[in-house]
């Protein structure tokens, strides 16, 4: 009889956690996603400096966020970038004189697994994709041809990698004036 109690006991309990653990898993998802706000990614420009100092020491680049073309930095020089969120993507922006060649690199160290797409994007258009790649190296090379304007570049990892420590890359853009 002692058994059959215990058992029966047992069995109880053990199907009040089975009920109760799906809400507190529930209410632990909802808990986490609601502590993390400085995580979740928005193309608005209104970010907090809270925010901005939890991606930098989450261990992304200096120049986050700048996942949409409302968020660009001006590519003057070379710049050291990281992707540290899956399906990150890095967006830059320059002007482009007339009559001018452009050479856009992305390049990765030897030893890193990043393989960084370019795109270049015109008016809202995709004008030019990398088609070359050099070891983990991306480039496109334009020329335009119209008159001075913004354009946009957005760099992407081709296999969706994001690894802070592992996943760097050098964004880079020379410029050559066409002769007439």
């Amino acid at each position: 009889m002692k058994t059959r109690l215990f058992i029966w006991l047992s069995l109880v309990a053990l199907l009040a956690i089975a009920l109760t653990a799906p809400g507190a898993a529930a209410n632990a998802t909802t808990m986490t996603a609601q502590a993390a706000p400085e995580l979740l990614r928005r193309c608005a420009n209104d970010y907090s400096q809270e925010e901005i100092d939890a991606m930098l020491a989450n261990g992304e680049d200096g120049y986050e966020p700048d996942d949409c073309a409302l968020l660009a930095p001006t590519l003057t020089g070379p710049m050291l970038r990281n992707f540290c969120q899956l399906d990150d993507e890095d967006w830059v922006k320059f002007t482009a004189r007339a009559n001018t060649i452009y050479q856009i690199r992305a390049a990765a160290p030897s030893n890193y697994p990043t393989e960084p797409r370019l795109d270049l994007i015109d008016d809202g258009n995709v004008v030019a994709q990398n088609d070359q790649y050099f070891g983990n190296d991306a480039e496109i090379w334009w020329w335009n041809i119209g008159a001075e304007r913004t354009v946009y570049v957005r760099v992407t990892e081709l296999r969706g990698r994001a690894d802070c420590g592992n996943s760097e890359y050098t964004l880079s853009l020379k410029a050559f004036k066409d002769k007439p």
